[in-house]
């Protein structure tokens, strides 16, 4: 199992005095994991890691700690630690076959003692492996080439439609509007749209930040239909106003391009993928295959090539 790392939350006094403070106490953490249908799974590995404030740490000790073990018959697993003076917990649950799942847990502060708070019971919900497969797939951080106008990007290509990039197929529209008068002062609009009328792009609701929740956020399959022509993402300040800021890379979408339709107007053709993060910093997975709705991305198979640095993924 890699390294936990976990992330520390600044304290609210000095370390030196919290070191000073002989109140011992003890967060006791009762993990249950479960698959998608709610049963519970036996034999994951499980593990809790928390922080060290320095006046607690010993010679050549890392400031960081973890307690680990397995699930029960019922999925349980109970883990709980003493003096560390952690403000902050990483639980994290793994088995075959499944998906790994982490979450960060907020203590309170010790001078502020919350019993409820320092003895909770935590449920992770593990996703099975499915069928991973080869995607084109790229991490995008950069605006449209030009203001003010519609440019394509290729998701196979992985780069913009000429005469802008390499691209050859138009799969998504980005038309990006940006007037300003000063850092503060400004007006940034950002449409993304589809060069068919049935292609488009729905939000999928995660419950989880970034970094955390199951390495697979969305779901195993695109959804067959619920698919819209565009969305709109505003960020606007003028002095004096309040800020208009529709950014949030915790989102996650599914899209559907190249569709072709029956002689009945029904779907006969489409490629379905899905976007982590939020536009224009995102990344996205395009299942090749006609019809197929599959979106588990095998990080080893990524079918874009010819990849810079901090273009790749490897998120499922």
């Amino acid at each position: 199992m890699k390294k936990l790392i976990y992330f520390a939350i600044a304290a609210l006094v000095p370390w030196s005095a919290i070191a000073q403070t002989n109140q011992e106490l003890k967060w006791t953490i009762t993990m249950k994991v479960v698959d998608e249908d709610g049963q519970p799974i036996e034999g994951a590995n499980a593990a809790v890691g928390y922080g060290i404030a320095p006046g607690f740490l010993k010679p050549g000790q890392n400031n960081w700690g973890k307690v680990e073990g397995r699930t029960d018959t019922n999925g349980v697993f109970v883990a709980s630690h003493s003096n560390t003076r952690t403000f902050s917990l990483g639980i994290q649950a793994e088995k075959d076959g499944y998906y790994k799942t982490r979450i960060e847990y907020g203590l309170t502060p010790y001078f502020n003692y919350n019993a409820a708070n320092w003895n909770p019971t935590v449920t992770l919900v593990l996703k099975k492996i499915g069928k991973p497969i080869p995607m084109h797939a790229k991490r995008i951080d950069m605006e449209p080439p030009v203001d003010d106008k519609p440019v394509g990007y290729d998701l196979m290509v992985g780069d913009w439609v000429g005469p802008y990039g390499k691209g050859i197929n138009t799969d998504i529209v980005f038309t990006r509007e940006y007037h300003r008068k000063s850092l503060q002062d400004y007006d940034y609009k950002l449409t993304v749209s589809f060069p068919k009328a049935d292609d488009g792009i729905q939000e999928f609701p995660v419950p989880y930040k970034n970094m955390e929740g199951s390495a697979l956020r969305s779901l195993h399959e695109a959804p067959a239909d619920g698919y819209q022509p565009q969305i709109v993402r505003l960020n606007v300040s003028h002095p004096g106003q309040k800020l208009i800021l529709d950014y949030d890379e915790n989102r996650v979408y599914f899209f559907r391009v190249r569709t072709v339709l029956d002689e009945n107007g029904n779907v006969k053709s489409a490629l379905y993928g899905k976007i982590y993060g939020d536009f224009m910093q995102f990344k996205y997975y395009l299942n090749p295959t006609p019809n197929d709705r599959n979106v588990e991305f095998d990080p080893k198979q990524n079918l874009v090539k010819g990849l810079k640095s901090g273009e790749g993924v490897d998120a499922p």
